[in-house]
């Protein structure tokens, strides 16, 4: 049981050493997607992990906040956030650890293809696991895609 703790805490350690290495490399090379490029296949993985458990660790927080809202507005993107974030989060309960491993790399290759458009280099990773997300979930992504473009420029 001490040992399997010990593994876990490992795993989590490096996620997170991982997601913050991936930040300063992102200073180091310019754009999120020069810096996503400049991963190997296995970081890539270990970075969608690493935001996946953060993303998850983050809902849990919200989820027992309840949140005053002075507009219905406020409250509905507020919601909508959170249920895009669980989408994301969801994908990953599975059955086995092959179902597991294979959608990371199924994220991190819709992330891959993303970044492949000079047009997209500076979307943040963060954006591009939620246009993965619904793709995987064969949801339109063109109109957030645009967003997420004008966004970044600014």
């Amino acid at each position: 049981m001490a040992m399997k703790r010990i593994v876990i805490i490992f795993i989590i350690a490096f996620c997170l050493l991982s997601f913050v290495r991936g930040s300063c490399l992102a200073k180091e090379v310019g754009s999120p997607g020069q810096m996503w490029n400049s991963l190997d296949d296995n970081n890539k993985i270990v970075f969608i992990m690493g935001v996946k458990e953060e993303i998850e660790m983050c809902m849990y927080k919200l989820a027992d906040w309840l949140p005053a809202f002075t507009n219905k507005e406020g409250a509905v993107l507020f919601f909508a956030i959170l249920a895009d974030h669980e989408h994301f989060v969801g994908l990953f309960y599975v059955d086995d650890y092959n179902k597991f491993l294979d959608l990371l790399k199924t994220v991190v290759k819709i992330v891959s293809d993303l970044y492949k458009d000079p047009a997209n280099t500076y979307i943040s990773v963060a954006n591009m696991r939620l246009l993965a997300s619904r793709k995987l979930r064969g949801e339109p992504i063109e109109s957030l895609l645009e967003e997420f473009r004008g966004k970044a420029l600014r």
